[in-house]
């Protein structure tokens, strides 16, 4: 957040989410080049508490990474990517090795690999289908471990190993035979019920395995009809996380913050960002189209 105060260059660009981390992913590379570079260090201002005073220092401004800042002004990133960029090949290379450290810091939200999407069937069936993509990352593990959440019936699973695009053998085990393998936390329940998915090979040191779950919910607890429509309230406790409305519903709201947008065909999409250190809690009330 301190960022977008003292720098001029990030005061007009939109925040993402509540701004509780002060995460700043849509400032101009090139304005933010040009202040980190063409404005020596003795003018930038350093806050102490309310006030801003100027820092007394030596340092002098680059000229060559002011040039290369003005090079890329007003560039798309595909622009920015390819090698049509003005001036020669060492600018360029130099200039991407400066737009990796200013991205550095929101590489994590982009790479971040858990996602569900939870497609909302007709309200009556209480059921909605669930597409989770996770990441193994545990070294040498040779099985994937999915909850079932307790008050939910599970059907139609299939899981799929990413990058090969091969079905992935599975079975449904307790919390006992779970946690005897350990895959699971200690302190899990004897009685939960698990989706235990078998790798294609055992997760390499420092790597991960990509998996994508398919599977189909009823819980009468978390979807149901309403008199005006419907309403789907479940908290959610991973990062990335997409609700889709049946088609024929609109939304009349929503008790988290979400983008939304409509499908091609028809349907409404919810996305969600949770930035919190629990789960998100998401209630979503929609009404039938006339």
């Amino acid at each position: 957040m301190r960022a977008r105060l003292i720098i001029p260059a990030l005061k007009r660009q939109p925040l993402l989410s509540r701004d509780r981390k002060g995460v700043v992913l849509f400032a101009d590379s090139a304005e933010f080049c040009k202040y980190l570079y063409s404005v020596p260090y003795s003018q930038k201002n350093v806050h102490h508490g309310d006030t801003e005073t100027p820092r007394k220092t030596k340092s002098k401004a680059r000229p060559e990474l002011t040039e290369m800042a003005e090079d890329t002004e007003g560039l798309s990133p595909r622009a920015l990517a390819s090698s049509s960029l003005p001036g020669d090949s060492d600018r360029v290379l130099r200039m991407g090795k400066i737009l990796l450290l200013v991205l550095l810091p929101g590489l994590g939200l982009w790479a971040a690999d858990e996602m569900t999407v939870y497609d909302l069937l007709a309200p009556g069936t209480h059921s909605f289908d669930i597409v989770y993509d996770v990441s193994a990352s545990r070294a040498g593990a040779a099985y994937f471990f999915n909850p079932i959440r307790a008050g939910s019936t599970a059907s139609k699973e299939r899981v799929v190993d990413r990058a090969s695009g091969k079905p992935l053998t599975f079975t449904i085990v307790d919390g006992k035979t779970a946690k005897a393998s350990g895959g699971v936390d200690a302190g899990t329940p004897d009685d939960a019920q698990f989706l235990r998915v078998a790798l294609a090979r055992p997760v390499p040191k420092g790597a991960e395995t990509r998996i994508r779950i398919y599977k189909t919910y009823t819980d009468s607890a978390s979807y149901n009809a309403t008199a005006a429509g419907l309403v789907f309230e479940r908290p959610l406790g991973i990062k990335r996380n997409v609700v889709i409305l049946p088609k024929g519903y609109e939304l009349t709201g929503s008790a988290s913050p979400a983008i939304v947008s409509t499908d091609p065909d028809g349907r409404v999409r919810l996305s969600f960002v949770n930035d919190r250190d629990d789960q998100l809690p998401v209630r979503i009330t929609a009404r039938r189209l006339p």
